[in-house]
């Protein structure tokens, strides 16, 4: 689906698209739950991280119980839907992808000023929501096996505010159930937009938005009896909350989670190019990105000539207007992730070898935009060289030899990916059967990676 246009004939669009969105009237965005508005007692003001000047309009703070109360609407809407034979539910589904399509340009932009991604990035992100859908309707059309199951909450973070969501949330019904969509708190701009754009007729009714920015009916909704499934895509407290709650072997489960994405780097003789692209896998959206790589584990004997081509990288990268497309990254995701961000990095002072500051210069100074930080010398079982923050955080590891450096991958949170860098046959041979990741990477940065690796109509069926 993706579009064949030149790199100008993209950039003009992208541009004229990004302008189109920065003038667009705030407005008030209710909940839709199975085709009807549902408003709360109160609600938040969105902005953008570029800049806070930036609104899109004020959002609901969903009740705690607004699951107990929709619940009944959720539940018809799914006899309703589930109702509508195979092929008719492909022909809504195609045409909604044609819509997207359609709107290509729109919803990147929409993303880039939502969640500060790139040009590059937010493009990606919209390419490959239109890719799942061509894969989810071509499944579709071999009558997958199995039944409708029922009601699915699909939970997502910023870490992909549209290709994850709305590619589970499309694949769950066009399977034939229902979804309750709960997107991320921070940037929820993108799965509206998209929202207004397909949601016609039946489809409508199969797909509910809720936004939730503290986080109480999420967790009723995790919890409700009548929850046929949970797919959740995304990183921190929302993730480890839904993996508590998966204990139910009836409970349909999808998790994509974001991990340390970890990179060996072996013997190879141009560690410059090896230590580019690491920064690309590390930094690219601000380190928060599902395939963004938070530790990178060198041999000893390689260490001081890789560090230097580590930090020259890390020189060059930049960091500013996402809507430039020479920059590197662009700024986190909201004030919160920055301040956790700062805080660390004080805690951490003593490992910082590059970065780790607030950029304040121009008009920086009226986003979340910061410099990525580098972290030498902790010990092998420290956090930050097992647990992943979703930030832009880079550990240095060494080890001493292959053996070592594939006891140091797995002694992380791997997330969906882990990758290799050498010349030696052999060794990528060896790591890509025995490392444990979705997807395992050689030779190259990991940006290729793309979210939604598990929407497959497989899952949603019973």
């Amino acid at each position: 689906m993706n579009q064949n246009d030149s790199p100008l004939e993209r950039k003009n669009k992208f541009d004229t698209a990004f302008n189109s969105i920065l003038n667009i009237d705030k407005m008030d965005y209710p909940n839709w739950i199975a085709g009807i508005k549902f408003a709360s007692a109160k609600d938040y003001v969105v902005s953008s991280p570029i800049d806070h000047s930036i609104q899109f309009g004020r959002f609901q703070q969903s009740e705690a119980d607004l699951p107990n109360a929709v619940m009944p609407n959720l539940q018809q809407a799914f006899k309703d839907w589930s109702s509508i034979p195979m092929e008719q539910r492909i022909e809504m589904v195609s045409e909604a992808a044609d819509i997207l399509e359609r709107n290509r340009y729109r919803l990147a932009a929409t993303v880039s000023i939502s969640a500060g991604m790139t040009e590059r990035e937010s493009l990606f992100e919209v390419d490959r929501l239109l890719d799942v859908l061509d894969d989810i309707l071509e499944e579709a059309e071999d009558k997958p096996k199995g039944k409708p199951m029922g009601i699915w909450a699909v939970l997502s973070t910023y870490n992909s505010p549209l290709a994850g969501p709305l590619a589970y949330a499309m694949a769950a019904v066009l399977a034939g159930n229902v979804v309750l969509i709960v997107p991320p708190a921070e940037c929820p701009m993108p799965l509206y937009m998209a929202y207004g754009a397909i949601a016609k007729g039946p489809l409508a009714g199969a797909i509910s938005l809720a936004t939730d920015p503290i986080g109480d009916m999420r967790r009723n909704l995790m919890d409700h009896p009548d929850l046929a499934g949970i797919a959740v895509c995304g990183s921190g407290e929302l993730v480890d909350e839904a993996m508590f709650t998966h204990v139910d072997d009836d409970l349909g489960f999808v998790a994509e989670i974001k991990g340390m994405n970890p990179a060996v780097v072996l013997t190879h003789k141009n560690l410059g190019a090896v230590a580019t692209m690491i920064i690309e896998s590390a930094f690219s959206y601000s380190g928060q990105r599902m395939d963004s790589c938070s530790k990178v584990i060198v041999l000893e004997r390689n260490f001081e000539p890789f560090l230097k081509a580590l930090l020259k990288a890390a020189e060059a990268f930049t960091v500013g207007d996402p809507a430039d497309s020479t920059v590197g990254t662009g700024p986190l995701a909201s004030p919160q992730r920055t301040d956790e961000f700062l805080s660390l990095v004080k805690e951490l002072a003593a490992n910082v070898v590059h970065g780790g500051k607030a950029l304040t210069d121009g008009f920086l100074n009226e986003g979340q935009f910061v410099s990525p930080a580098i972290l030498l010398g902790l010990d092998d079982d420290h956090e930050f060289n097992t647990i992943d923050h979703s930030l832009p955080f880079l550990s240095v590891q060494t080890a001493r030899d292959l053996d070592n450096a594939l006891e140091l991958v797995q002694g992380c949170e791997t997330g969906v990916s882990a990758g290799v860098f050498s010349d030696v046959q052999e060794e990528v041979e060896r790591f890509v059967a025995e490392v444990k990741a979705d997807v395992v990477y050689v030779n190259s940065s990991n940006n290729c990676i793309a979210p939604a690796t598990k929407a497959h109509l497989s899952e949603f069926r019973s």
